[in-house]
């Protein structure tokens, strides 16, 4: 018997000639480990090529497990990301956000509210035109907050420049095309010491290999 899962692809790892593990978020088993087989196949060929980070699958799941990893039959693509895909800048946000999400989320039980906000998160980057340059800091700061680690400003241990971008972010959360006042630098800074107040928080120490990458992108404009 099948059974249907949505997936948002955090990253993914071959695995000997023709399998490929796949980790991600799914909508109702949180954060999971998927194997699929012969993705060197025909049938599969040009589907991996969508399995990039933060791209949405519906996946259908066969009975047949791989140690602890449920088996992916069959997957399509939930919604085309072509923007995520081909715009520089905005496949690097998603390279930074899919490993933000696998640096601090760990729950492995459902969780509706935190895969509706990952999901729709994705299809907002996907959309946004311009202006998206400080999108992945707002998603910091939102996925604290779902992961219970609201950073208040009363209590932050952030520098005076990071607490002003901080208190900027708060009160600029439901505007449609949110914009900060900021250089490179300081989005490099108020990660950094972002990613100090999750580690903190959770006792596990957050490093993003991606931050740097960003960094490099987006330059000190």
């Amino acid at each position: 018997m099948l059974h249907s899962v949505q997936i948002v692809v955090l990253h993914t790892v071959k695995y000997r000639d023709s399998g490929m593990v796949i980790r991600g978020y799914s909508d109702n088993g949180g954060r999971q480990s998927f194997f699929l087989r012969n993705v060197k196949g025909p049938k599969n060929g040009a589907a991996i090529q969508q399995l990039h980070p933060l791209s949405i699958i519906d996946a259908q799941l066969s009975s047949y497990s791989k140690g602890e990893m449920k088996t992916i039959k069959e997957f399509t693509t939930a919604s085309p990301l072509q923007e995520i895909r081909c715009n520089l800048q905005k496949s690097t946000i998603a390279m930074f956000m899919s490993e933000l999400i696998s640096k601090t989320v760990q729950e492995v039980e459902q969780n509706r509210s935190l895969y509706n906000f990952i999901s729709s998160s994705v299809l907002s980057l996907e959309k946004m035109e311009e202006g998206f340059a400080d999108f992945h800091l707002f998603f910091m700061v939102a996925l604290c907050r779902h992961i219970g680690y609201d950073p208040l400003l009363s209590e932050n241990t952030l520098s005076q420049r990071s607490s002003v971008i901080l208190a900027e972010i708060l009160s600029k959360e439901n505007d449609h095309c949110p914009r900060l006042c900021i250089n490179g630098s300081d989005r490099y800074n108020f990660i950094r010491e972002m990613c100090d107040y999750i580690s903190n928080h959770s006792g596990c120490r957050v490093e993003l290999l991606s931050l740097q990458v960003l960094h490099d992108v987006y330059g000190l404009n």
